[in-house]
């Protein structure tokens, strides 16, 4: 039961987060969502380097009929589309093909700003400090559709059997994320992979070497070496366990960098097979590392309306399956240790203010300010 004293320390900190709630409040009307212009187009063609006209258009055309006859694209197809236009980007294409590129890429990128601004009105409509209904976060939502709308003009012709995506009706519900079963799954598998090995080119360098270098010290450096679970000197009791330790660690952080490198390599045709769930491992661990960051924002947000628990599971699938696909590709790295740590307990994430509930809809209560209060939070 709580003290005359404690009630008054509540009624305080209330009202501070009172204030916080209205500065912040301010500072999102003086920072609301604005048009984004395409910062980068196609470059310039260069005849110094063979034309890929070729490979731009099978990629394009694949990330442009995923995205076709569907709701506006989010979750893992977002996530392609905005790998997809720096990628393609960067490809040198012929002055004769540069025009209708310019179009792909403005298309993608469009999509892209309005995918990602999608969300974000998804996510400031479950916001507790939210002071408007979100329609200046829809409103631009609509005003890059209609900008990709006039890109896909230029370019419907190259795609009869498509439809541009549809953008729902602001009261419709946030799309569930099929990111599960989108894309490429390998054999044994059970998550989609958006983008897997190039195919082996023989009249290309080999880079079969370069994949097996990298992977083994990737796990070199952030397995092997791996930090152990963090120990209270005093009690002896596990303060941080090291699979916590290496989710949020510097390793994962290179991950999905790493993944869209090595699937650009081009490897000999007998290590393909490999290659493709080396890949594999570095997308799903990626996906598990956001998935994590996501679990611990739930949990520690003031603003936050869930308890993690969709997050982690999550986490947890993409944790597990980045474990499978290591069976595949262990030989490669013969001598290094290739065990992940064990993925962390739900709940080693301490929310935020345990009872903080008991005292209306302000949001959780920081560690700090629970501690202030001579509460527990666990």
């Amino acid at each position: 039961m709580m003290t005359e004293g404690m009630k008054r320390s509540v009624i305080i900190i209330l009202t501070g987060i009172a204030a916080l709630v209205l500065s912040v409040n301010i500072c999102t009307a003086a920072f609301a969502p604005e048009f984004e212009m395409m910062p980068l187009s196609m470059k310039t063609p260069s005849d110094a380097t063979p034309y890929n006209d070729e490979g731009f258009i099978i990629e394009a055309d694949s990330m442009v009929n995923k995205i076709s006859n569907s709701t506006i694209p989010t979750g893992t197809k977002l996530s392609e589309v905005t790998d997809a236009y720096y990628r393609l980007i960067m490809e040198n294409v012929s002055p004769e093909f540069l025009d209708t590129a310019n179009n792909i890429v403005g298309y993608l990128f469009y999509t892209s700003q309005a995918g990602s601004t999608y969300k974000e009105y998804h996510d400031y409509l479950k916001s507790v400090s939210r002071t408007s209904d979100g329609s200046e976060y829809y409103t631009l939502v609509d005003q890059y559709t209609q900008v990709a709308a006039e890109f896909w003009n230029r370019i419907s012709d190259r795609y009869p059997n498509a439809t541009m995506y549809v953008l729902p009706s602001a009261s419709a519900p946030m799309p569930t994320d099929e990111s599960s079963t989108d894309g490429n799954i390998l054999k044994g598998l059970e998550t989609g992979i958006p983008m897997t090995q190039k195919l082996p080119d023989p009249t290309a360098p080999d880079q079969t070497e370069s994949v097996k270098t990298s992977v083994t010290r990737w796990f070199e450096d952030y397995v092997e070496n791996a930090e152990p679970d963090e120990v209270d000197p005093l009690t002896n009791e596990v303060k941080t366990t090291a699979g916590h330790l290496f989710l949020t660690g510097e390793g994962l952080q290179w991950a999905d960098s790493t993944y869209m490198d090595l699937i650009s390599k081009n490897v000999a045709e007998d290590f393909y097979e490999k290659a493709q769930y080396i890949s594999a491992f570095f997308y799903l661990i990626s996906q598990a590392r956001e998935s994590y960051q996501d679990y611990i924002d739930d949990r520690t947000y003031v603003s936050s309306v869930s308890y993690g628990d969709e997050n982690y599971e999550k986490a947890k699938k993409y944790y597990n399956e980045a474990e499978k696909s290591i069976e595949y590709f262990k030989d490669v790295m013969s001598g290094t240790n290739n065990t992940l740590p064990v993925f962390p307990q739900f709940g080693e994430v301490a929310l935020a203010g345990s009872e903080w509930d008991n005292y209306g809809a302000f949001g959780y209560i920081t560690d700090s300010m629970a501690e202030s209060l001579g509460w527990n939070a666990e």
